[in-house]
């Protein structure tokens, strides 16, 4: 996220610029075309990497992650950066200033601006902090990135010319990028030095260390046979210049996906926050065509409203029932919460984001609050392929959780393995799990095997740190026992007061209703939480 700068003025200038940094920057336009076929010029298998000690090698993979200017799903601006500093759950990284030149130049034409960053399988939305364009450095602030290795500006080591040294960097996808060369022995510049590294353009802001593993500068530039880079000895002062880390205040309306309403209202709780790899990431390469395809086509966005207020959102997926094609998502979007009212919101109106981006009116056909299944149909919009729900063999391999963000259509799927039911905070009993580590934005959506093919419904259950699901055989039984009621009318409760199961399978002795809880949507004055600090 971009704070206060999104869609409004440009982000404040430096007042110090040169000759060398116009020329790091003025290819700014060409670098904004992320080619996703990066060629490194190294890999992890390469002569340089594996003459690296294992802890080197270790420290220096974790030392560089990816940072990606993007608008929704599309990637405007990639490059690399480096963990500097950590104080608590804040990390700050280093990158390149070219990251605030293409902010610039696409807040003009595009107003959901953010920037993410990644390492692995983490991806959290960054904060543009203290930048120079003379040298041409920015400083960015994440909250709750773990696993990282913060970069040791040691003063007591020096760098001779000719020494061996490695650049690391990440594509636009997480990938570890690193090249190996020597140092030279010309400055080029005020502060810039060189060395024989031949980096890809989305190493740009990436660590350069030498094969100890210290620290030697941030590599900015490739210049025909070299690669400028800034100094550690540089780079540190500036560093020490940025607010400490202990004085930074997180602004709710900034640390959160917020909806903002006309009205200026603003939505807490909006089930947005992002998991796994975005379409087209690396789970996704892994996928075939066919199975990639399947799930484009079929998962959608749900939002309730009330009174034009959103009320939830959620993923859903478009499946074969009954001859026609429904959508099969949570009983979420619509139930009151907390636990003891089971029963759906009166007078709630559904928006469905359709696969072809496409928004249409959505109406709740048929809901089962103890299980927490809902039936949505869309007029207009025919699926000619949706997926079955259907018997399968049990199995153990790898599973796939799919999610879709509401405001944007950002399509995430996260990879993991099923297994066995843990101590859970659901009253569920019928219940799976699975290993795939996805967000609140994930409810309602498919559990899938890497062919496509239905296994459940994701839920979520933050105390559990993994993902639950209704299998496809509890489901079954659900969409049999819709065949036998009618839909649901409007202005109909669909609940029971007494807080007794609609309907159960046989076998289900529950008693009562089972509690499924999410966070109640809460909406704020812009001004209230501006005041609210973490």
């Amino acid at each position: 996220m971009l704070g206060s700068n999104k869609g409004g003025e440009d982000l404040p200038t430096s007042s110090k610029r040169n000759e060398r940094t116009d020329d790091l920057t003025r290819t700014s336009a060409k670098k904004n075309k992320i080619c996703n076929e990066v060629e490194p010029t190294d890999s992890l298998t390469s002569v340089v990497w594996s003459e690296l000690s294992e802890e080197v090698a270790s420290n220096m993979s974790k030392s560089v992650v990816s940072i990606a200017l993007c608008d929704g799903e599309s990637m405007l601006f990639a490059c690399s950066g480096i963990p500097v500093q950590r104080l608590g759950n804040v990390t700050r990284f280093v990158t390149s200033a070219s990251l605030v030149k293409a902010f610039n130049d696409h807040k003009k034409y595009h107003y959901d601006l953010k920037v993410d960053v990644r390492h692995g399988d983490n991806v959290v939305i960054g904060f543009l902090d203290k930048y120079d364009l003379y040298l041409n450095v920015v400083s960015v602030n994440v909250v709750d990135f773990p696993d990282l290795h913060t970069v040791v500006f040691n003063r007591g080591v020096k760098f001779l010319p000719n020494s061996s040294i490695v650049a690391v960097g990440r594509d636009v996808h997480g990938n570890l990028i690193s090249t190996g060369g020597i140092l030279n022995d010309l400055s080029c510049g005020s502060w810039y030095m060189s060395s024989t590294c031949k980096i890809s353009e989305v190493c740009e802001g990436g660590p350069l260390f030498d094969f100890d593993g210290n620290f030697v500068g941030i590599n900015l530039c490739l210049c025909t046979e070299t690669t400028l880079y800034l100094p550690m000895i540089v780079a540190r002062p500036w560093l020490m210049k940025c607010i400490p880390l202990k004085s930074i205040k997180f602004q709710v309306s900034k640390l959160l996906n917020l909806y903002l309403q006309p009205g200026g209202m603003i939505l807490v709780n909006t089930f947005e926050e992002p998991f796994g790899d975005e379409c087209g990431g690396r789970v996704w390469r892994k996928l075939s065509e066919t199975t990639s395809d399947i799930l484009k086509r079929n998962i959608v966005a749900l939002a309730s409203f009330r009174e034009k207020k959103r009320f939830f959102a959620c993923t859903g997926i478009f499946i074969e029932w009954n001859g026609c094609t429904t959508i099969l998502t949570s009983a979420s979007l619509l139930r009151e919460s907390g636990y003891q009212d089971q029963k759906i919101v009166k007078n709630l109106s559904i928006e469905v984001l359709l696969p072809n981006k496409d928004r249409a009116e959505g109406k709740l056909e048929h809901v089962n609050l103890h299980y927490n299944v809902a039936l949505v149909s869309v007029k207009d919009f025919c699926d000619c392929q949706p997926v079955k729900v259907q018997h399968r063999r049990p199995d153990s391999g790898e599973v796939l959780a799919v999610g879709r963000f509401f405001s944007s259509g950002r399509l995430m799927a996260a990879k993991g393995q099923m297994y066995p039911r843990p101590e859970v905070s659901f009253d569920c009993k019928y219940l799976g799990y699975s290993t795939c580590k996805i967000t609140m934005a994930g409810i309602g959506g498919p559990l899938l095997d890497l062919d496509g093919k239905f296994v459940g419904m994701n839920f979520y259950d933050k105390y559990v740190g993994h993902t639950p699901y209704l299998s496809w055989w509890e489901i079954l039984h659900l969409l049999e026992y819709f065949k036998t009621k009618g839909a649901v009318a409007e202005g109909d409760d669909c609940g029971n007061p007494s807080g007794k199961p609609d309907w159960t399978k046989e076998g289900d002795n529950s008693v009562f209703c089972n509690s499924w809880p999410v966070p109640s949507p809460c909406w704020y004055d812009p001004d209230v939480l501006e005041k609210v600090q973490i």
